[in-house]
């Protein structure tokens, strides 16, 4: 018997780069990865993995600017859960970033900046890349079971 995969799209947005959109894309990708079959709280962790990413886009890659869009897509394949950001803001890889070193992260007191940490504690794959056309894509995949 042949197994045929599906590349389905549960949610696709231009989003207007303001945080008080964050909501909306949390409870989105909330209710899509429990529907998907995530529990609830594996799904909360992966709507804050995505709010963390889109954080990132509108304060460094459009400096908070609220005049500016980016692109979401949810999808699935399979047993993958898949969560595309595309924007064309200023680039930057978060795979550049050293693995974060928590012990001393506490010491110094530090605040902020655990972002990309947390998307790539709560995601199994996070890839990053630059398109033909100079946008910058986010990709992060969980998945299922």
């Amino acid at each position: 018997m042949q197994s045929h995969t599906h590349y389905i799209i549960r949610f696709k947005a231009d989003i207007q780069t303001r945080t008080e959109e964050l909501h909306r894309i949390r409870e989105v990708v909330e209710s899509e990865a429990i529907r998907f079959g995530f529990d609830r709280e594996t799904a909360f962790r992966m709507a804050l993995a995505v709010d963390e990413a889109c954080t990132n886009i509108i304060k460094h890659s459009y400096a908070g600017n609220p005049g500016n869009m980016f692109d979401i897509e949810i999808a699935t394949l399979d047993d993958r859960f898949i969560v595309v950001l595309t924007d064309r803001g200023k680039s930057f890889d978060p795979n550049s970033l050293p693995k974060l070193d928590m012990k001393r992260y506490f010491e110094q007191c530090a605040r902020g900046g655990l972002g990309v940490h947390i998307i790539r504690l709560v995601m199994d794959d996070v890839a990053y890349n630059v398109t033909t056309n100079h946008a910058n894509q986010l990709r992060m995949v969980k998945h299922l079971g």
